[in-house]
Parts: structure tokens; C-alpha cells; sequence
């Protein structure tokens, strides 16, 4: 007997050719599974799809309407420093009100708290605004709250949004620029 047909013809080998076996038939369904199912879809590619290019909405710059400025000082104050939670609610557009009714607002104003990062206005020097975009229906500002010397707050700068809901102007979106550090952070 040669040595490969002993080798072969071993107990350990013997013993090991169903794994072998095995190994193969799972490389098998393997490639099999990769290019039976690599690409299923019937949507074409988007470099290669049929007919005109697809254009966006009409989103000419415009110059930004002053009733915008005005609504965000009075959503600045009613708001986010908490004074007044009815006015609030009257400027706040649906993506701000999450559903919610009047009455479940104020309650949720006193209690647990509404969709709107709050920021101690009372103690704010001075706040600029920067137009990010001004279009016919919406328009995103960003807003620094400068806090008077000696204040204990950190300067920080918010994003507002605005969306145009026939002929009002309502907020839409309010978030800070940067995360706000939380106390285990620092």
C-alpha cells in the first residue's frame, strides 16, 4: 500500500470527510445565494434611469419675508423662555405640536414638558439672526443667544425653521447648532 492510499484510507481521515463534505456543500449555497440573488430588483440604477432628468421643486431664493423676524423673537420669548404657552402653541407648526391639542399642550407645558429645547431668554444680551435659506414657503435661520455678562449661561446658537402655511408663517423646527454638553460631559 503507497502512503496517500494509506493516508486515505485512515480512520481520522475517514472521520473527517463529512466535515470536508459538509464545508464544501455551505461554500456552494453560499456562491450560489451570491449570485442568484445579487441584484432582484426590477428599479434600474439610478445612473441608467429612462426619460428626463428628474428636477426638484421650484426652491428660488427670495428675499426673507420681515413678519420671519418677527416671529421668531415672539416664538424666542413665548417659547423657549417659557412665558406664554398658548401664544406658543399658535405659532408652532404641526412638526412642533406632534399632534397634540391646546389643552394637551398646557398641560404638558406644565408638567412634563413640550417638544421645544428651552433656553433662559431673561438672561440673553443680544440675539443676531443668519438667513440659512429664504424660499417661497420656508426659510431656516440660525440664531445666537448671547447671554448678558457675568450670567452664568453659555452662549449658544439654535437653528429655526419656518414653513409657510397658506398665507401664516408658522415655526416649524427649533434644535441647537451643537449638541448641548450634558453634565457628565465635561
Amino acid at each position: 500500500m503507497s502512503a496517500v492510499s494509506a493516508a486515505l484510507n485512515s480512520r481520522r481521515a475517514v472521520g473527517a470527510l463529512p466535515w470536508l463534505a459538509g464545508m464544501i456543500l455551505a461554500a456552494g449555497v453560499v456562491v450560489f445565494a451570491l449570485t442568484f440573488f445579487r441584484n432582484t430588483s426590477n428599479v434600474a440604477p439610478i445612473d441608467r434611469a429612462p426619460g428626463p432628468p428628474v428636477r426638484s421643486v421650484d426652491q428660488r431664493t427670495v428675499p426673507l419675508a420681515p413678519t420671519i423676524t418677527q416671529l421668531a423673537r415672539r416664538f424666542l420669548h413665548a417659547a423657549v423662555g417659557g412665558e406664554n404657552p398658548t401664544v406658543a402653541y399658535r405659532i408652532s407648526g404641526p412638526s412642533i405640536r406632534q399632534g397634540m391639542t391646546l389643552a394637551q399642550w398646557k398641560h404638558d407645558w406644565a408638567t412634563v414638558g413640550v417638544p421645544i429645547v428651552p433656553f433662559p431668554i431673561d438672561k440673553v444680551a443680544a440675539s443676531p439672526f443668519r438667513t440659512d435659506l429664504s424660499h417661497q414657503k420656508e426659510a431656516v435661520l440660525e440664531v445666537a443667544l448671547v447671554p448678558k455678562k457675568g450670567s452664568a449661561v453659555a452662549s449658544q446658537v439654535f437653528f429655526i425653521g419656518f414653513g409657510k402655511f397658506g398665507k401664516r408663517w408658522l415655526v416649524t423646527y427649533w434644535g441647537p447648532h451643537s449638541p448641548i454638553p450634558s453634565h457628565d460631559a465635561r
